[in-house]
């Protein structure tokens, strides 16, 4: 944004009274007293170079500009002349920057109207010193720049203080629309579409999850805390993170960088919270060296828990069987049980096992002996995995 100087209707400055300084410096209170009457031409300075700044998108009311800038003069020079300052101009600099970024302009922008300040007063303080006060001027520049700068640094920290206290404030709203979205049920349409356009969301968008639990927790607060595209949504000792899915970036492609449970291809946001708890299952029965559990890679495990719950000893006879071998011979069948399960081809086996496919065919023999299951018929085969798919986690 900038203003053109015709744009603003100019009003009388309020009536402030105005000492020009102390008695011990009579010719920088003279210079002072006849800024004082010119400060109206200190504003339309200020407005003039104004002009060329621009505040991109951000909407400053032309008059908000002038007010501000008339104000700012006045303040400098009860500044300079070493005066106490009018209960209206002492947070000033707090009331502008807070403003300013409320209205949304970019900190560089601001700055750069704000230093137009010291050339603006330093030209003023000029016109009225000619021809027998340059001297004073000069012999008191440090004094005018050391006002300016300290504007400028009240204006940055003032700046950086409401910035940060908007962001804090725009993160616990997000956290509280958040909460309302896990725990509103997927029944209330109407309240999922509010949240989803709080959020900046579609209701009907299709998003990935992923659950953290225990240790990975600090990590992926970490890794997304401050992305504002993943949402963070913590609850009962886990950490949901969510994101619209977009083809060519799926968490399942990059990895998160630390363990997790992922679900991709929600569809709808409603659907969110129920895919975050099946998410923080998938985190919680993660198998040995897997990072980023998946259903396809986590499900026998959590069925055989759930099965070992209803049907205490499910897997008795399995497991059994094989304590009874040798560590020897019960590491090569559970290796050609579970690759067989995984390839689903005595070909393919042989080769991630680097043996012939006989060997393959003896060993899936060996295993029906020992097991009393045929991994070669899928209803056997079913029980037969979901039995051994907790295995490793208890033994050798």
């Amino acid at each position: 944004m900038s203003v053109e100087h015709s744009e603003v209707r100019q009003e009388p400055a309020p009536a402030r009274a105005f000492r020009a300084g102390p008695a011990s410096e009579p010719e920088w209170a003279l210079l002072l007293e006849r800024l004082w009457q010119e400060r109206n031409l200190l504003v339309s300075d200020f407005l003039q170079r104004f002009s060329t700044v621009s505040y991109g998108e951000a909407r400053v009311p032309a008059q908000d500009v002038y007010r501000t800038a008339a104000d700012t003069m006045d303040m400098f020079l009860f500044q300079m002349a070493g005066q106490e300052l009018p209960p209206d101009l002492r947070a000033l600099p707090r009331e502008v920057a807070v403003r300013r970024v409320r209205q949304g302009v970019p900190l560089d922008a601001f700055l750069e109207a704000v230093r137009n300040d010291f050339r603006v007063l330093w030209k003023g303080l000029e016109r009225v010193a000619r021809p027998d006060g340059i001297g004073i001027l000069v012999a008191n520049m440090d004094r005018v720049l050391d006002i300016v700068e300290g504007y400028v640094s009240s204006i940055q920290q003032a700046f950086a203080e409401e910035e940060a206290l908007l962001a804090r404030n725009k993160q616990l709203y997000r956290q509280r629309l958040l909460t309302r979205l896990f725990h509103t049920g997927t029944a209330d349409a109407g309240e999922v579409q509010e949240i989803a356009a709080a959020l900046g969301l579609q209701p009907a968008d299709t998003f990935e999850v992923l659950a953290a639990v225990d240790d990975a927790v600090p990590q992926a607060q970490a890794q997304y805390g401050s992305d504002g595209g993943v949402y963070l949504y913590e609850h009962t000792g886990a950490l949901y993170l969510f994101r619209q899915q977009r083809k060519g970036r799926s968490w399942q492609q990059d990895g998160p960088g630390f363990a997790a449970g992922h679900v991709p291809g929600v569809r709808g946001l409603a659907a969110v919270p129920a895919a975050a708890a099946a998410a923080a299952v998938l985190a919680r029965h993660r198998g040995a060296g897997v990072l980023l559990a998946t259903v396809e890679d986590t499900w026998m495990g959590i069925a055989g828990g759930v099965l070992e719950q209803l049907l205490p000893g499910f897997a008795d006879t399995v497991t059994g069987a094989l304590d009874k071998c040798t560590p020897h011979e019960r590491q090569r069948l559970l290796q050609v049980a579970r690759s067989y399960a995984r390839t689903g081809s005595i070909k393919e086996t042989s080769e991630e096992l680097y043996c012939h496919r006989n060997t393959v065919v003896n060993r899936l023999h060996s295993l029906q002996e020992v097991i009393g299951l045929d991994l070669t018929v899928p209803a056997q085969a079913a029980r037969a995995l979901v039995a051994l798919s907790r295995y490793g986690q208890t033994r050798d």
